[in-house]
């Protein structure tokens, strides 16, 4: 949804964008082209990502700053006012693509995960390792939505020793599903597992609200998401900046002097075309979300 995103930014001349999530810079490309004069600070915690990245974009390496982090901490790095921002969340299909990074599973590879594989963060392999089976139960069923979220866990915890490799986990999930709903408890599984790994939703919320402070008035972010869990942080945070008062409704007069930041662009998430969906299959579950900064 690239398009829609650069008509909703609509970058200047001297404007600053951030680009929370750069991966390959599809997205910092498309801003870069229709506005050469544009700063772009481009994040990404996959060190490969940024130098693939820095290869597809070299035509306007000046225009660009590099950071090798994760958006949550944006405000560690920033200290300009900013006029758009990005986050394009979720994995990307150069991670998925790489057997190496064990996020696919119609390949085999290693059990990593890891979105940033160059620190100490632990790889799913380690997590399964350490893991309870309630703690195991509780994120296969909230990250993944999974019905059979215990049956799958305690499989999965039964069958840890040896266990390898991205098919060997898919094998497992299999023979705890009987029917024609097994290859979406695969993906279910998988997604939750790189959510733990990478906290992806621990941190959001949070990334947010810190990159509504650093926007300058007028300025704006765009969201994109790809399942629900997603999309709900973008809302309720949405929703929350777009109030007045967030006061209970029995509460006579505001106690909690809550200002609205946003005006919110999007009352309803926008979802890819009919197009761009049979271009891009993964592009399916895509829901953008918009505000702009009062």
């Amino acid at each position: 949804m690239s398009g829609e995103v650069l008509g909703i930014l609509d970058p200047k001349k001297g404007q600053t964008f951030v680009d929370a999530t750069l991966g390959l810079g599809g997205h910092t490309l498309s801003w870069l082209e229709a506005c050469p004069k544009l700063k772009v600070i481009a994040f990404d915690q996959d060190q490969n990502a940024i130098e693939m990245a820095k290869k597809n974009l070299q035509a306007f390496s000046k225009n660009i700053e590099y950071i090798h982090d994760n958006f949550s901490n944006l405000d560690k790095h920033i200290k300009e006012p900013i006029d758009g921002i990005l986050f394009d969340l979720g994995v990307s299909s150069y991670q998925i693509d790489d057997p190496e990074r064990g996020f696919s599973f119609g390949k085999d590879g290693p059990l990593d995960m890891r979105m940033n594989n160059s620190q100490g963060i632990q790889s799913v392999k380690e997590l399964l390792e350490t893991v309870s089976l309630a703690e195991l139960t509780s994120i296969i069923g909230n990250y993944g939505e999974e019905r059979f979220a215990g049956r799958i866990a305690r499989n999965i915890l039964e069958n840890k020793t040896g266990l390898e490799t991205t098919l060997q986990l898919r094998r497992i999930i299999e023979k705890s599903i009987h029917g024609f709903e097994k290859i979406k408890s695969v993906a279910r599984v998988f997604q939750a597992l790189r959510i733990a790994t990478n906290k992806e939703l621990d941190v959001l919320a949070t990334a947010l609200v810190t990159s509504l402070n650093l926007l300058v008035t007028g300025g704006r972010i765009v969201v994109l998401s790809y399942h629900s869990l997603e999309d709900r942080i973008v809302k309720n945070t949405f929703r929350v900046e777009g109030k007045d008062c967030l006061c209970p409704p029995k509460m006579l007069k505001c106690v909690c002097r809550h200002k609205k930041k946003i005006k919110i662009l999007t009352t309803k998430p926008m979802l890819p075309t009919k197009e761009e969906t049979e271009k891009n299959s993964r592009s399916r579950s895509a829901k953008l979300r918009a505000a702009e900064k009062l």
